[in-house]
């Protein structure tokens, strides 16, 4: 087993050895930030680990109400909610938006948190598969008030959602919702970095915004993916935040995120903010690594997504990859099995904002060199 002995980041060790990373999801590179780790460490000695209690009471601390205040004004919105992982995303929105709803249907590939979280509603649960054409409209049946779930973007297949057939299909319903896990999008994606709903231009119509085609619009997702902090974030209009809060048993039953993961995490969205230029490069190192695979005959997820999964031969012969570019210091991991990915598994590629152009070649040449 690998242990990560560094910060992630371009130049990452493990056992006691510095690799080129191309894993993990430190997209816009902020996990390792020395600003960002500092942060951290002050907000530790003021505050102590945590306040050990729920939010409810009396454990909303200042560097937790700051990721909050900083978190609404990034994703443009009237109010953000806070808490301790992104795991939990799907389960704390299921509570919200059960009311009413016959049926949850939710795209086979989705993330296992997707999944567990739909099963909370004591309703039929049916899967589809968005790469069969019709087969979301063919599951519905005769069900006309329903909540949709789906992955907006894969964690390993790096494949989008399509989110137009979705409200195609949904807006002839009486009631219809599609929530996303936007986890790798948020940051990445779009105009502003708010995700694939911001890359489609619907984000003024989610969480608590008029919807699409009288399909009500719900994300969330997670700092600890590009945003450069640890924990779940779902923004949105103050009612429809104080709604999710209200509905859910987390705000008042799980202790707040912890004073170093909330400070740290504000500092990354306070940089997010000042520096835009961060997602700029990140979208320049897509396309260069992307197109050079594609330039090596390689099949590439379409798409900006900073992370996506490449299938390249059988199991052995992706291992032999992973091993082969693990020996030239090179560590691009090789998933066997997760959600959304085929059944011989992906070299799953992270490309992050300070990766340099050198650094992006040196992979693309070893690739070659390996195949």
């Amino acid at each position: 087993m690998l242990e990560m002995q560094s910060p992630p980041g371009p130049q990452t060790v493990f056992n006691g050895k510095s690799y080129l990373y191309f894993g993990g999801t430190s997209y816009l590179g902020l996990a390792g930030r020395a600003e960002v780790i500092e942060a951290g460490c002050a907000a530790l000695r003021q505050y102590g680990v945590h306040s050990a209690t729920s939010r409810s009471r009396f454990g909303s601390s200042p560097p937790l109400l700051e990721v909050e205040a900083k978190a609404a004004q990034f994703f443009g919105a009237e109010a953000a909610f806070y808490f301790g992982s992104g795991y939990m995303t799907n389960h704390i929105l299921v509570a919200a938006l059960g009311e009413g709803v016959e049926a949850v249907l939710v795209e086979k590939s989705s993330h296992y948190c997707v999944l567990e979280a739909a099963r909370l509603l004591d309703v039929p649960l049916v899967l589809f598969d968005c790469r069969i054409e019709g087969d979301l409209e063919k599951c519905l049946g005769s069900y006309r008030r329903v909540l949709v779930m789906a992955d907006a973007v894969g964690p390993s297949s790096g494949k989008i959602a399509p989110i137009g057939e979705f409200l195609c299909v949904l807006k002839h319903l009486d009631q219809a919702t599609l929530l996303l896990d936007d986890a790798h999008g948020f940051g990445v994606l779009g105009g502003d970095g708010r995700g694939m709903l911001d890359e489609f231009g619907l984000w003024p119509k989610v969480n608590g915004g008029e919807g699409a085609d009288g399909v009500r619009l719900v994300v969330g997702g997670t700092l600890s993916k590009a945003l450069g902090g640890f924990g779940g974030i779902i923004p949105g209009t103050s009612r429809f935040v104080t709604q999710v809060r209200e509905a859910s048993n987390y705000f008042d039953g799980a202790s707040a995120p912890g004073a170093a993961v909330a400070g740290s995490s504000a500092k990354a969205l306070e940089i997010v903010l000042a520096e835009p230029g961060l997602r700029e490069r990140l979208g320049e190192n897509v396309r260069l690594v992307k197109d050079g695979l594609r330039a090596l005959g390689l099949q590439v997820p379409d798409g900006k997504c900073a992370n996506f999964g490449v299938s390249i031969g059988g199991v052995s012969n992706m291992q032999r990859l992973h091993a082969e570019l693990l020996e030239r210091g090179i560590l691009l991991p090789y998933v066997g099995a997760y959600s959304g990915i085929p059944a011989e598994g992906v070299l799953r590629f992270a490309v992050f904002a300070n990766h340099s152009q050198t650094q992006l070649k040196r992979l693309l040449s070893e690739i070659k060199t390996v195949l």
